[in-house]
């Protein structure tokens, strides 16, 4: 695989210099307030240079952990518009059967930037998992943390983990207390912001009505589950959206008028007006997308993108991209720009840019053939964080 030159001793020593000199202007107030230096400067650069300037001094190892920078990072990486915060985290399964007969499964993680998958500015380069005999499945992310879970060969969940790729951290997570083994289940993951708290959502339905079981809620800042006591009975979702503090989904076998949502805050259930399209449809898919509700809706010939412009209001549902069927391939939005651009995935896990509305048009990132994407891989946009996902 293709790996970044390792930078020149002349680069190494500019790069050293220019540390130093920021770490020297934290001892000489009146050059730059220290504050200055950290929320309007250091807030700008990625997460690995940040890690590296940690060694400056013990000060900054403590300014850069703490709760309101990691917050200040996040948002402005977050409304960062060139994308040079933004990532994509590709995962590729595979199996090999062994001479006695039982399969070992495994999962294959690499991350590229966005801007490198529209622009074409750099490789790939590969997330190391240890996960010899198990795959880790991708189960919902929030401001760069994943949920991933760990599973054998037969597809039964064993643990849960909360995983930063960014920084590198990986923490295991406690048992909920209920038995998800043989059972259907869906997870939510997301920032409850009243709460300033990140919290999961485990949705466990038996066989064979598939109606709702169990609702189980983990808080990150408390490090421990409850269990959800009321609850509608309704079916098990499919596919759950985490957007505004509320877990979405869609009833009525993936057509209908309305997603129902939860609120892990309140405990409380509702529904959310979906929009009415025009015509026959036969597949209905929620998506998320910069903190936006969006929804996908299949035709014969063509994928219908709408996003929520104004939450809760139904009136502000608004088509952002009418994408035509090409070479008869079933597509999904995994990000909608600012102004509307479309970064579509299809279903072999190749990415395609949607750029015009008025002529239809796609560009193939120029990367794509040096990249690969990972024919038939799970893409995950995140963004780069220092959030940690050990609990306070």
């Amino acid at each position: 695989m293709e790996s970044s030159p390792p930078p020149s001793m002349e680069t190494s020593k500019r790069r050293a210099a220019a540390t130093a000199s920021i770490a020297s202007l934290t001892n000489d107030n009146s050059v730059l307030p220290i504050e200055l230096i950290f929320f309007e400067i250091l807030i700008r650069l990625p997460v690995k240079t940040l890690l590296k300037m940690r060694s400056v001094s013990k000060s900054w190892i403590s300014r850069i952990s703490t709760p309101e920078f990691v917050k200040a990072h996040l948002n402005f990486s977050a409304n960062n518009r060139e994308f040079s915060h933004h990532r994509v985290l590709s995962i590729r399964s595979g199996s090999h059967i062994h001479d006695d007969g039982h399969i070992t499964r495994w999962r294959y993680f690499r991350t590229f930037s966005l801007y490198a998958v529209l622009y074409g500015e750099s490789p790939c380069f590969p997330v190391e998992l240890h996960n010899f005999g198990v795959s880790y499945n991708v189960l919902g992310s929030c401001d760069g943390l994943f949920v991933i879970s760990k599973t054998w060969y037969d597809n039964d969940i064993e643990n849960l983990f909360l995983w930063n790729p960014s920084i590198r951290k990986l923490s295991k997570l406690p048992y909920s207390g209920i038995d998800v083994r043989k059972r259907r289940f869906a997870y939510g993951f997301g920032y409850i912001e009243c709460q300033n708290d990140y919290q999961i959502v485990e949705i466990v339905a038996s066989k064979p009505s598939y109606l709702i079981a169990d609702i189980s809620v983990y808080s990150l800042r408390n490090n421990s589950w409850k269990t959800i006591q009321e609850f509608p009975s309704i079916s098990l979702p499919e596919n759950v959206k985490f957007v505004k503090g509320k877990l979405h989904w869609i009833t009525g076998g993936g057509s209908g008028n309305n997603a129902t949502w939860f609120n892990p805050g309140d405990e409380k259930f509702g529904n959310v007006a979906l929009p009415n399209p025009s015509g026959d449809t036969f597949n209905w898919k929620l998506v998320s997308s910069s903190g936006n509700l969006c929804m996908t809706c299949d035709y014969r010939n063509k994928t219908d993108v709408w996003i929520m412009k104004e939450y809760g209001l139904a009136e502000s549902w608004t088509i952002v991209g009418s994408i035509p069927k090409f070479v008869n391939k079933v597509v999904w939005p995994i990000f909608i720009s600012h102004n509307d651009e479309i970064l579509l995935q299809d279903v072999s896990g190749l990415v395609w840019w949607y750029v015009s509305r008025d002529d239809d048009s796609f560009d193939r990132p120029e990367d794509q053939t040096r990249c690969e994407y990972d024919r038939g891989s799970e893409l995950n946009l995140y963004i780069e964080s220092l959030v940690s996902p050990n609990s306070p």
